[in-house]
């Protein structure tokens, strides 16, 4: 069986969520405070921090969604070694596109060098360096813009 263990589990990995347990996807998703309403959704709630043991010999693919800090991605800093022991089929990282920095309106892609200028987007390249040194099979997802019901500029106005 398939099994995702998504490290913050927020609004895109509900999403993503609500597509893969469709499939026969198992999905464990880490949280602070709302284990009954991922259990509500039929995603099997562990509270961080706590002890990932359990999830990572299930896991056979990592969804990394957490926000970064000064020292990078918070599950690397507390688990790294376990993650990176566990040796899933695949992990995703959410970032995003604000690594870049600002090109004045000009193109980018995933070629274009990184030149983060907020501390936050400074973090995530640091947090997506620390992914890769993992040597995992990583994948990087640079996301311009999470909207969805209630979470667009205009409903933020």
């Amino acid at each position: 069986m398939k099994t995702l263990l998504v490290l913050g589990h927020g609004y895109s990995a509900t999403a993503l969520a609500h597509r893969l347990i469709p499939l026969g996807w198992s999905v464990i998703g880490t949280t602070r405070t709302r284990a009954e309403a991922l259990r509500a959704e039929g995603v099997a709630p562990l509270i961080w921090p706590g002890d990932l043991t359990p999830a990572l010999a299930r896991a056979t693919h990592i969804l990394a969604s957490a926000a970064p800090d000064a020292g990078g991605d918070p599950f690397l800093q507390a688990a790294g070694a376990q993650i990176a022991a566990a040796r899933p089929e695949w992990v995703g990282y959410l970032s995003t596109t604000a690594v870049y920095g600002d090109h004045q309106g000009a193109w980018v892609d995933e070629d274009t060098a990184l030149t983060p200028q907020s501390s936050r987007a400074v973090q995530r390249v640091l947090a997506e360096g620390q992914w890769l040194q993992t040597g995992l099979p990583v994948h990087i997802f640079r996301l311009a813009g999470i909207y969805g019901p209630g979470r667009g500029p205009f409903e933020k106005l």
